[in-house]
């Protein structure tokens, strides 16, 4: 998988299925709480963009301005709905791996010390901790 930086680099990409079907655009990046490290994609999708989807970026790779996932289109149109408000519940998160297939670190519970997903943006706004002062 490509490095931090340049994953983070791939918001505004077009991203791809495993077969070459474009899905949508990358909206946000996702970072584990736990790790920083970029583990979801936030993607517009349906007619017009209209709908936000999480996509994993477990192997992901990009080439030129495309980014290629390792699900079908069709996998990820069946993705939970899941409202894009800055952070993934853990709760939100273990559905997500539930849907891909894939291993959630930890199994994902409240005692796991797995972290809940938060937005790049809030890294930048906020600082590593991604604390707010509400």
């Amino acid at each position: 998988m490509a490095g931090t930086d340049e994953i983070l680099s791939w918001r505004g990409r077009e991203l791809y299925d495993r077969d070459g079907e474009k899905i949508g655009k990358i909206d946000e990046v996702y970072l584990d709480t736990t790790t920083n490290q970029p583990e979801w994609a936030l993607v517009n999708t349906g007619l017009f963009g209209t709908k936000s989807t999480f996509v994993p970026l477990r192997d992901a790779e990009a080439t030129g301005d495309e980014v290629r996932v390792a699900h079908t289109k069709s996998h990820v149109k069946d993705a939970p709905g899941i409202d894009a408000d800055g952070r993934l519940s853990e709760s939100e998160e273990a559905e997500l791996y539930r849907h891909y297939g894939l291993d959630h670190p930890g199994g994902g519970g409240p005692d796991s010390g797995v972290g809940n997903g938060r937005t790049t943006r809030d890294v930048e706004l906020l600082g590593e901790g991604g604390a707010r002062d509400d």
